[in-house]
Formats: C-alpha cells, structure tokens, sequence
C-alpha cells in the first residue's frame, strides 16, 4: 500500500453561531465552539476501514482568529479518543506561524512565498492540506472533509488503485470521487427558487454533468467537476499545482483547470464515494450569489487566457462549470438579480435589494477582467515550488 496522509480540515466558529458581521473569513458552515460537530462523526466511520495505514492530519480553522486557541483546545478534545488508534496530528495557524518564521529566519525563503502559508479562505486551507501531505512526504495525499462519513471499507484500496496506471497515454496521478448527498449523486433541485431557475440553475447543470459522468461507465473517466471533499491526489501535483487564492470559492473546480492548464487530467471513479451530512446553514441569498458572481468572472478570465491549450475551454467544461463561463455570462448575471430583486421588493427587504444593485455593478464593472492570468499562474506557481521543495518530509510541525 502506498503511504498517505488522510487530510481533513475543520472549520470553527463563535458559540454564538454564524455572523455575517462578526465572521472574518467567509465560511459556509463552520461549527459554534459549543456544538459537538462532526468532525468526531467522520473519525468515528474510520473504524470501519480495512487498513489503518495512514496518517491523518486535522487542518484547524477558525473563522475569526481570536478563536484559534479554543479551537484547537476543541479538536484536540474531539481527536483526543483516537489518538491511541491512529497516526492523528493537528495543523493550525499556530504551528503554521512558527513554520513561517523558519522558512524566513533560517531558510531564506521570500516573503512572498511564505505568505502562502495561510488559512484565510478557502483555496488557502486547501493549500494547507497539501502542504500537510508533503510535509508527511506521503506518497498520496486523500482529501476530505469533516461533513462526512466513509461507509466503504474498501474507499482507501479503491482510491490508491489507479494512481500510478496509464490511461489513455496518460500517467493517472490525481482521482476524484463523488458525494452521496446522503444516498444519492445528484442535488436535489425540487426546491430551486423561481429567481434561480431561468439564467442561474446551477443544481440542474451539475446533476446534468453528474450523469455524464458519474452515472454512466466506464468506471474511471476525465471529469470537468470535481468534489474538494473526495479527491486523492499524487505528492508530484502536490509539489507542482497550487490552489488559487484569486478564487473564492470552488476552489475544487478551480484547481482542476489549472491542472489541465498544466496538462494534468483529473479523473474520476464511480466506485469512490463518500457520504456527504452538511449541516443545515444558511446565508443571504444575494451573498451566496455574489460569491459565485466574482468566482465566475474570475474562471472565465482564467480559462479565455489559457483556451489554446487542450482540456482548457467553455466548451470542454460543459456541462459545469461551463454553463457559467461562457460570453453571456453577465447577461445571467443581471438577469438573475433582476428577478432576485423583485423577490426582495415583495418581502420589502430594501439591503436584499440594494445588494442586487450591487451585483450586478460587479457584472457591468468586472474587477477580474484586466487581470493577466498567465502572469498570476507563473508567479504564484514558482513562489508554491519553492516552499514545497523546502519542507517536503520535515514532518507537521509541532
């Protein structure tokens, strides 16, 4: 069995819950300190595997960074059970600090690079999980998330089984699997808002891309989506491809195009799931629309620069993420806040509308359109090799 770390981050929140004031760092779901979480929940389904030959590496999270050391107190208590059991550590800001501080003091790394030691988004944190595989020097790294449950006791031979295996004269070093979302692949889009449904139904092009993809044979195939929560990835892309800090969320899809902007395929295998249990949460829906609002303009830019090369495209990402990377992008944009504001002057919400404004100002002022992607990729690319190549096998720092 080749090595490989589990690595699993978990986000942490005020035991107040969820505020869109208070909150720092815009997460979707993170755990009041005064709940139980499921992060034990996910360890618990570690039982039932056939090997314990693995590390697993909590990556922890707080939403605002006054919280961090009771969070940390708060994992350790949760992990505390499982330590005897499994090769279990903790990576947060604390020891990522103290890993900074070497990597400047003592190494001379720049710091530029070292500011990509960080866990202040989503695409950060997801860094911070391969950096903890490379730390570990294992061979794979396995990403999950802490809303999850493994109830295959043969995921992990399943998702070490082709790395490493040709394919279509391709050398297989990075495989997605898929959420059972809780039994089954696709979304559920019976309750797809009116305001969502013409320009903006992104539940219904994804479960369009499911079945292409996860719900046909054969059983391993390239895919245009991928889960961040589910994916296994070879130390050698760890050591190459960053996530880009640019994005603000989908970071997972996101970091599948620069992969093949880098001529790497994800694939994907039907016989690698996990069980996805999310808490309920929720959010404006003007803000969660924002937040795919600037992912998009964002993608788009990224893909238009680098469409020469083969696999990058809106057309070789349909049927998602490309429904949203496409010429018409804007006009989805502002048609859908349009109706989204009509929904707001019938609830007199006048922030829901005044926030509608505001999004579409971003369509019709796009912030990502001058930016020159293939200058950003270089330099965030060479500044990520460089810290990679220092701290491959030190070990999670303590």
């Amino acid at each position: 069995m080749k090595s490989m770390s589990l690595v699993i981050p978990s986000y942490w929140g005020s035991p107040e819950g969820p505020s869109d004031v208070e909150d720092e760092i815009l997460f979707d779901h993170p755990t009041p300190l005064n709940k139980e979480g499921t992060l034990g929940r996910l360890l618990a389904s570690l039982e039932s595997l056939d090997s314990r030959e693995f590390k697993i590496v909590i990556v922890a999270v707080a939403n605002v960074p006054r919280l961090t050391n009771n969070v940390i107190s708060r994992i350790q208590e949760i992990i505390g059970p499982y330590r005897a059991r499994y090769d279990v550590s903790l990576l947060h800001s604390q020891n990522l600090d103290r890993l900074r501080r070497i990597l400047l003091d003592k190494e001379g790394v720049s710091q530029a690079t070292c500011e990509l030691i960080s866990l202040g988004s989503y695409p950060a944190v997801r860094n911070m999980c391969c950096l903890a595989g490379i730390l570990n020097e294992s061979e794979i790294t396995i990403f999950l998330d802490d809303d999850e449950v493994i109830t295959d006791r043969c995921f992990l031979n399943k998702a070490q089984e082709f790395i490493g295996t040709e394919r279509q004269g391709h050398l297989i070093k990075v495989v997605a699997g898929y959420y059972l979302q809780p039994d089954s692949y696709k979304l559920d889009v019976s309750k797809v808002p009116a305001w969502r449904r013409l320009y903006w139904n992104n539940p219904s092009a994804m479960n369009e891309a499911f079945e292409l993809v996860i719900g046909r044979p054969p059983r391993l195939k390239p895919t245009p989506f991928v889960f961040g929560g589910n994916m296994v990835i070879h130390r050698d892309i760890l050591m190459e491809v960053p996530f880009d800090p640019l994005i603000t969320r989908g970071e997972d899809i996101d970091f599948l195009i620069n992969l093949r902007i880098n001529r790497v395929t994800f694939w994907l295998d039907r016989k690698l799931y996990v069980q996805h249990l999310p808490p309920k949460f929720s959010r404006p829906a003007w803000k969660s629309l924002r937040e795919d609002i600037k992912r998009f303009l964002y993608e788009r830019k990224k893909v238009m620069d680098h469409q020469a090369i083969e696999g990058v495209s809106q057309e070789e990402l349909l049927p998602y993420p490309g429904m949203f990377l496409g010429s018409d992008l804007e006009e989805r944009i502002m048609r859908t806040n349009e109706l989204l504001k009509e929904h707001y002057k019938e609830l007199s919400d006048e922030q829901g509308i005044h926030e509608c404004k505001v999004n579409i100002d971003l369509a019709k002022n796009n912030p990502f359109k001058d930016v020159d992607t293939h200058a950003w990729l270089r330099d965030l690319t060479g500044r990520w090799q460089e810290l990679t190549r220092k701290v491959v096998g030190w070990g999670i720092p303590n």
